[in-house]
């Protein structure tokens, strides 16, 4: 009898085990169908990239005065050309100029003073000026009027000093008031159009050069890896049918955070086309640049276990999958061999804690 019993209690026992096992799995399943937040989609960087910018130069000052005052001089206006040393505008500098006279003319009153100076000490007239004013009790009286006489000298020269500064600062207000652009090339923003208005340091000049015209393209920081100068690249600009061909030839070393809030980096592109082609300054297009990535997925770098592993998520089973990886990039890392675009890495420790195998 107790063996029927036992051949009645193997099929129910594994019946029992199998529903655990069902149980388990679809609690599982149900786990990782319902933690959406905990999974992210395997993406792999493009072997081109594409990246919005504009046409910009290389060879660009923004000019500044450094007081306000009245615009009395603008002769140039937006697009003209202009040459490096010229005048691009002026302030009214007739207050200058008469500083820069009273400065002048009190340096030749000092000048005068000190040569004055200079020659009494030679022919002793000035040491016998200063003998009676000291009692020849004292004693060391010729050692305490000569220190008194190289102390006249000295304020002398520190006051003839305070004088050619004076006309130095003079001078260089005057300086002040006309903007020189430092470079050749064309005028090419001017926040004020007209002579005869006040303005304030805020106001603002702008020359370019428009032989060094690029284009400058802003990369997602998590794709400038992947560029390098030399790479090859195409310009779509816009309102123009023809592509134009470049070369990456500069990547600015800092990052710039847009409106929008994405984090990119400068990268500029060397067309010829630009100039040959007269394209103008701040024309918007997008430039495709090819890159040496191939099929390199980039995966938040904490996710790979033991430097070969990662978990993913095959139809809400977490499986444990072997992988190849690359460089390291800030918090992520390359895996150039054993993901697909479009599988789901789980991102979340915890949720592959909580899954428990039941082995039987």
């Amino acid at each position: 009898m107790k063996i029927k019993y036992w051949i009645l209690l193997v099929p129910l026992i594994m019946a029992a085990g199998l529903g655990i096992m069902i149980v388990n799995n679809n609690a599982q399943n149900s786990a990782l169908s319902n933690q959406q937040t905990t999974t992210t989609t395997v993406k792999f960087v493009n072997s081109a990239i594409i990246a919005d910018g504009a046409v910009s130069t290389q060879s660009q000052a923004t000019l500044n005065f450094q007081t306000s005052g009245k615009l009395i001089r603008l002769p140039f206006k937006e697009g003209d050309k202009i040459r490096s040393g010229q005048v691009i505008a002026q302030l009214d500098n007739y207050a200058l100029q008469k500083q820069l006279t009273v400065a002048l003319n009190n340096y030749k009153i000092t000048r005068d003073n000190f040569d004055q100076t200079q020659q009494n000490a030679g022919n002793q007239l000035l040491k016998q000026q200063l003998a009676p004013t000291y009692s020849k009790a004292v004693a060391n009286v010729d050692e305490t009027i000569n220190d008194a006489l190289e102390r006249i000298l000295d304020q002398t020269q520190m006051t003839l000093n305070n004088s050619v500064a004076s006309v130095d600062l003079a001078n260089y207000a005057l300086q002040l008031s006309k903007l020189v652009s430092p470079i050749s090339g064309i005028v090419a923003h001017q926040d004020v159009n007209v002579a005869g208005v006040n303005i304030t340091p805020a106001t603002t000049f702008v020359v370019a050069d428009p032989a060094s015209a690029v284009f400058r393209a802003k990369v997602a920081q998590t794709n400038i890896y992947y560029v390098h100068e030399g790479n090859e690249a195409t310009i779509l600009i816009d309102g123009l049918q023809d592509k134009l061909s470049g070369t990456v030839e500069k990547i600015y070393p800092l990052k710039t955070t847009l409106p929008t809030g994405q984090v990119v980096y400068q990268v500029d592109i060397r067309c010829d086309d630009l100039v040959e082609k007269n394209i103008k300054l701040d024309q918007i297009g997008k430039a495709i640049i090819q890159t040496n990535a191939e099929k390199v997925a980039l995966i938040p770098a904490w996710t790979v276990i033991n430097g070969n592993r990662v978990w993913v998520n095959e139809n809400n089973v977490p499986v444990l999958r072997q992988i190849k990886v690359g460089k390291i990039h800030d918090s992520e890392i390359e895996v150039t061999d054993g993901l697909n675009e479009g599988d789901k890495l789980i991102t979340d420790p915890k949720l592959i804690a909580s899954l428990k195998y039941s082995i039987l």
